[in-house]
Order: C-alpha cells, then structure tokens, then sequence
C-alpha cells in the first residue's frame, strides 16, 4: 500500500470514527431517556448474559469441567456467542440493561469496517464505501437494534464481516494475505455458527459458488485452504454443537411451530414473498431509499437506457455478488414460517452497499449537494424511529424510550423475597402471564440483577399437573386482569390463580398496584421447605440436631419428616447428608443436600458464626419393604473434596407399618422422585421421565439436585458396584447434565450388572449416536435387539446409526 491510499483510508477512517461517535451519542442518550422494562425475548437474553458473567468470574480455560459448565448455560439454537461478547462489558460497567447493550459498539464497529473494506474491494471507489457505512448507521432497523438487546444484530454484525473475508479470499493469491484471510473466514464461519445455528444460510449460496467456481478453474491450494477453513470453523463451534446438538435442534423446531402460529403468510403463498421487500421503506427510510432509485432512473434515463453501457458498467462493479447474496438469503428466509425484519437483518449491510452504488452513479456538484440533503433527512428519519419527535408521523417501525420501570414494581417485589429469605436461593412461580411488563423471563432477570438470589418459572399449562405445582415453590405471584385464552392452557392460568389466592397453605406477603389498577400479589409459603437461622454460639461442626417424625411411617406414601441442622455457613452450604434408615434386614435412603442446595446469600457473600437448617421434607417407603422397626444412621458429605464423616446422632428410629393416618405431608424432595424415576428408567419407559425432568427443572432452576445424586451415587458405588438402584439413579443424573465421557463408562458399567435388560444397551447405543460414534453404537443396538427386537425406538436409532455412519463427522 502506497502512501497515497494510507493517507486516503486514514481520512476515510477519521470520517467514519465522526459518524460512529454521532451514533453512539444518539444510542446512549436513547438508553439515558429510557427506563423500559426489558420484555420476553430481552430478558431471557440479558438472563442468559448474566450466568455466563457468573462463569466468566471463575475462569479456568484450561478446565474441561469450566468449559462444560459455559457449553451447557446456552442449550438451544440461541448460541452462545452474543453473550460472551457481552460478559467484558458487564465485567467494565455493571450488570444492568444499558451496561450489556453496549456491546452493540462493537458490532457497529465490525459492520462499518467491514462494509467500508467490502466496498473498497468490489468498487473499488471510497465515496461509496464511506456512504455504504454511513447508511449501516442510518437505516432505521439497525439503529433499533442498536438500541435493543438480541441475538440478530451480533449475527449481522458476523455475517457482514465473513462475507468480506470470503470475497477479498477467493480473489486472493498472494500468500500470506490468502492465509491470513482463511483463517479470518474460518473464524467467521465458526462465530456465525456461535451466533445463532441458522446464520449460515446468509453465506451459504456465496461459498459454494465460490467452492465451484474455484474447482472449475483449478485453484487446488484454494481448496485445501477451504478445508483448513472450515477445520477453524469447527474448532471454533464444534464444541458447543457437539454437547448441545439434539436440544439445538428440537428446540429449533418447536421454535418453528411457534413461527406458524404468529400468523405470518406462510411461504406458499404471493403474500408470503411480499413480506421482506413491503419491509423496505421503513426498514431502510424513505429518504435512503427513494433517492438512490430515484438516482439510478435518472442515470438509466441519462443514458437512454444503453444496455451495452449498463451491462459494461455493471460488469465492472461487485454488484453481481452482493446481489447473489442478497437474493439468495431473501429466497431462504421468505421459506421459512416465521417472518420478522430482525431475522434478515444480516441482509442490510449489503443492502446498504448496493443502494450506496446507485446513490453514487451520477457524480456532480447538484447531486453532491442532493446527497447531503438526503442524509440530512435520513438522520431525521432515524431520530424518529428513536424518539417522539413532535410534528412527525410517527413510524410503524420505533423503539422509543418510556419510563415504565418506575411504574411497575418488579424490583420491589424481588427485594421483598431477599428481605424474607437473606440467606436462601428462592424460586418464584409465575402464572403463564403475556404482558410484556410482568412474565417469568422479566421476573428472572430482575431476580438475577440481586446476585442470582432469585429465579422466576412459568407455572404448568396443563390442567393434570396443577396440584403438583402448588406443592413446589415456596414464592407465587399473581396478577388481575390477566389476558383470557382459550382451552386447556387459560382454563388451567385461571384455576391456578384460584388455588393460589385461597390456599391455606399460603399467605399474602404484600401486593402492588400497577399503572392501570391491576393489583401484583406475591404469596409465600407459611411452612416452607427450607428454613435458615443465624445462631448466637461460636462456630461450630456440622450436627444433625434433631429428627422430628411421628414415630411411624407408612408404606407407599409421603411420610412428613423434619430435619435441623447446624455449622457454619460454608460446611452447611457444601454439604450432603446421606441419611439411611436401616433394620437387620433392609434399609430406604433420604439423601439430599443440606437446605436441598439452596444455601445462598450471593457470589461472593460467606457469613460468619454457626447457622441452622430446618428441613420440613417427606419420605417415600417403598412398599417392598418389610415392617418393622428402623434406626438412622448419618453421615456428611463434604462436596468440596468427596470427604465422608460419619455425624453423632440420638437415638432415633422409627415403625414401618401399612396403616397408618398421615399427616398433610409437604412435597417429595426431587432426588428421592428421581430415586422413582430410575426404576422407570430401567423398564424403558421414558414418556413420563423426560415430562417429570421438565417439571423438576422448573423447581430447581440450578439444576442442583442432580449434582446431589451424583455425589451420592459416587460414593455408594465404591462399596456397592453392582448397586442398579444407583447405578439408574447415576445414569439419569449424567444423561440430564450431558457428562458424555462418565455416562459412557457408567453404562459400560451398568451393562456387567443387568446385562439381560434390553434397555441398557439401548441407552448406551444412543449415547454413542449422541458422541459421533455410530460404529460403536451398531454394535450395542445389535446386542439390545437379540434380547428384544419389538423396542419401538429400535428401528429408529438403527436408522440413525446408518445416516450417521457415512457422515464425516469430526469427533471431539
């Protein structure tokens, strides 16, 4: 590069710094008017955000464990990459909405640059590359999404940058430049696929072109760069995918059927291809818009229309491509069901070069001056998709700023759990409410905002498991003048919000009222599960105080049985009891984390002095059991370091009967339904296990129980191997946490000991498929089908196995 085009692009950058800096004025004094509450989407995101934040603050980045536990926060198509982006920010400025929002500089940034170079290469002519980037800072729709806190504008942001690694690439012969630029798209490729699974449909008709095109002239070094290309691409992702890659799917699909119900014009019809381009005006603004067609007719006109001169002209420019791309991401976006102008927005840089292309045809001084005019306007038109601005017509495309936060009293509400609960992790129920004010995503993230002390979840839509909800959360919310649905789903919010409201079990902690008379009433359990004390002693070790039952407990039925405990914070909070009721002749279990795993008063808060734990749980006795009387052993489990100590307890026992009157029992602690779920597990019946996991996943938002069950089943299998009660329990707990590598060896295991049960080497067939080893997995249906060839998945997973077998797949 000459001195001549350094100094040029120099200026070049200097200009687009000034417009960048406009735009960043102009989006944090939006964010300085704005006191919104973020709604569904936005807040499910910026919850998301925040965990990774809390992953980010332990790094070990040489920890395969660290990096599982960063794969598993995000296991839907809605990728990882936004969020990590964003942690830097939150770790800078705070933990807020206007504080994670500004990773949108970056991803302006990126787009600016890459549409400028793009320019640059395909035009060969600064004035439109500069224009094509003023416009990314102009056009409504990404002003909107710079101002807004979603997946899309990152995937744009990534898309725009790949596409211009990919063009200048297949062009390239000088060496180290042609290298560096593969390993730049393969970054690309590999973060496009990070961003969001479905944004390589924008580059994918563009590089198999090139592919072919490269082929057909012969250009073989290209193609080993491709391949090594694509190797960085699945450095880059291939984790995730391969950890994440049944739920991304199926979680894809359902998103799907959403789409269909929106009520967007399916793709069979003219209306359905209308959708994208009816967009345009107020996507783009009219100004932008009208003036670069109305500049090309004026040069077609000009020029008589001079297909010759046209065709020269147009041959000569880049125009070509862009409009490959452009086209073919219209053509697969307009198939799918679900239309919205966020999921094409990767299609606007490039659109902003193509109307930058024309806006610069005709080159003189009256067009000079109509050009500034028109970004003049343009700005107009972007501070009014922005703000309220007085005597213009309002757009149907704005994001503007209110002051609904003050208005409605959401961190009122979360300060009141804390305040209740200092030293617990509470879990609030929500009834499937859709204003965009109140609903379990915004409660979550304003519950996250206090130290991820508080996790809001949706209440059952289905009418046979109501009473099941109302037994598992200790925090409720309700809100008047819910919106009315019909069928099962609204007459299950309105029966849930009748049981709740009257229930004796409950009592009204205090209600708001909202800005249109509505009332907001949080309810708590008067005898919640857990209950936590700070004691007045001196630190002490951990003790079972006291076991408080009725003296029996009856076969085949929730037995209520309380629990206290005392330590200090740390040992209560790390701490599992494995607590065994045993006679010469048998023994049942009541394991569980000291306060179920609830022990929690924020990331880096670890109290002082001795505490106690009053558990209020119930026990289930199998009915294989024989009568009898039974005595209870206790030991602790230190989680820290897999440290058993036995724990000196009085006296206490108990007679197993099968009459018996029971008390009202509270609800069964979710690592002894487990213990019920894995002799389930072990007849193959799966339909009610994976209904019940969703369920429990409500409840225990951290998931903590199954670490519960994993440490304990670890520690009984020691002695025990051939244990199969434990061995499904540990099966289950490793399949739900997705710990590929033990489950695999768990189930090897598991295959000595019930090596007649089909199911066993079924469930190990199919997490060979899960792990790209479909070879392995052949070998395994082969056995489970020679023990039972009537399993209906059977045929299903060999089908799998064959598809997967000729896939080349690279295996981590």
């Amino acid at each position: 590069m000459n001195d001549s085009n350094y100094s040029k692009i120099k200026k070049d950058y200097l200009l687009l710094l000034i417009f960048f800096f406009a735009a960043l004025v102009i989006d944090r004094v939006w964010f300085f008017l704005d006191e919104s509450i973020p709604a569904y989407d936005q807040s499910a995101h910026l919850t998301t955000a925040l965990h990774h934040y809390r992953v980010f603050q332990d790094i070990h980045i040489f920890s395969r464990d660290w990096w599982l536990s960063l794969w598993q926060l995000t296991p839907s198509y809605r990728a990882p990459f936004v969020y990590i982006c964003t942690v830097p920010f939150l770790l800078l400025f705070g933990m807020g909405y206007d504080e994670a929002s500004l990773v949108n500089l970056l991803y302006s940034a990126i787009i600016i640059t890459s549409v400028y170079h793009l320019g640059n290469y395909l035009f060969n002519n600064r004035k439109i590359s500069i224009t094509a980037s003023i416009f990314c800072l102009l056009f409504p729709i990404l002003g909107i999404m710079r101002t807004d806190y979603l997946l899309d504008y990152g995937l744009a942001a990534v898309v725009t940058l790949t596409f211009t690694a990919l063009t200048i690439w297949k062009d390239s012969n000088k060496g180290f430049l042609s290298w560096l630029l593969t390993f730049i798209l393969g970054l690309g490729i590999g973060l496009i696929m990070l961003a969001k699974p479905t944004g390589f449909i924008f580059i994918l008709i563009p590089s198999l072109l090139s592919l072919i095109s490269l082929t057909k002239e012969g250009k073989y070094l290209k193609l080993v760069q491709s391949g090594f290309s694509l190797t960085i691409a699945w450095i880059v992702c291939g984790f995730w995918y391969s950890l994440n890659w049944l739920t991304i799917i199926t979680s894809a699909l359902n998103a799907n059927r959403v789409g269909k119900s929106e009520g967007d014009p399916p793709p069979t019809t003219i209306a359905g291809w209308l959708v994208y381009p009816q967009m345009l005006p107020e996507t783009i603004g009219l100004p932008i818009l009208f003036m670069s067609i109305g500049i090309l007719l004026i040069y077609l006109i000009k020029n008589k229309f001079d297909i010759n001169l046209i065709q020269s002209k147009w041959n000569k420019s880049g125009l070509n491509w862009l409009i490959i791309f452009l086209l073919s991401s219209y053509i697969i976006c307009s198939l799918g069901t679900n239309k919205d102008s966020r999921f094409i927005l990767p299609c606007f840089p490039i659109i902003s070069l193509i109307l930058s292309y024309f806006f610069n045809l005709i080159d003189t001084k009256l067009f000079d001056k109509i050009r500034l005019i028109t970004i003049g306007l343009s700005i107009i038109f972007l501070l009014n998709s922005l703000f309220p601005l007085p005597l213009i017509k309002a757009s149907r495309i704005q994001h503007l700023p209110n002051d609904e936060g003050k208005r409605y009293p959401l961190s009122q509400l979360i300060n009141k759990i804390n305040k209740t609960n200092p030293y617990l992790r509470s879990t609030l129920g929500v009834i499937p409410v859709s204003t965009p004010q109140v609903n379990q995503f915004t409660l979550d993230y304003f519950g996250t905002l206090t130290d991820f002390r508080v996790y809001s979840r949706k209440l059952t839509t289905k009418l046979s498991q109501v009473e099941q909800d109302l037994e598992y959360f200790s925090w409720y919310v309700t809100k008047d003048n819910e919106p009315d649905e019909p069928g099962e789903r609204g007459e299950t919010k309105r029966k849930l919000k009748l049981l709740v409201e009257s229930s004796s079990d409950l009592k009204l902690q205090e209600e708001w009222e909202l800005p249109h008379g509505d009332k907001l009433r949080l309810y708590h359990r008067i005898n919640p599960a857990v209950v936590i004390e700070k004691l007045d002693n001196a630190n002490s070790s951990v003790t079972l105080k006291q076991v408080i039952t009725n003296n029996q407990f009856v076969f085949g039925d929730h037995n209520p049985v309380t629990y206290q405990v005392t330590g200090t914070w740390d040992d209560l909070q790390n701490g599992l009891l494995l607590l065994k009721w045993q006679n010469e002749q048998s023994s049942f279990f009541h394991d569980h984390a000291i306060a179920l795993g609830n022990l929690y008063c924020g990331l880096k808060c670890h109290p002082q002095g001795t505490f106690q734990v009053t558990e209020n749980l119930a026990a289930f006795i199998p009915k294989t059991l024989p009568p009898g009387k039974y005595q209870l052993s206790a030991l602790y489990l230190d989680r820290r370091n897999s440290q058993v100590t036995p724990l000196e307890i009085s006296d206490i026992a108990v007679n197993l009967t099968a009459e018996g009157k029971l008390e009202k029992s509270p609800a069964l602690d979710l690592v002894s339904k487990m213990s019920q779920l894995a002799l389930e597990l072990q007849k193959g019946k799966l339909d009610n296990i994976f209904d019940q996991i969703s369920n429990f996943n409500q409840y225990d938002p951290t998931q903590d129980y199954l670490k519960q069950i994993e440490f304990a089943a670890n520690y009984y299998l020691q002695n025990e191997p051939n244990n199969l009660n434990w061995r499904y329990r540990l099966v289950l707990s490793q399949l739900l946490q997705r710990q590929v590598p033990n489950l695999i060896d768990n189930l090897t295991e598991l295959t000595k000991y019930d090596a007649q049960n089909p199911y066993v080497w079924l469930y190990l067939a199919f997490v060979y498929l899960y792990d790209f080893q479909p070879r392995q997995a052949e070998l395994k249906l082969a056995i489970a089908e020679q023990l039972k060839a009537d399993i209906p998945e059977l045929k299903t997973l060999k089908t799998v196995t064959n598809i997967m077998k000729f896939l080349p797949l690279i295996h981590f």
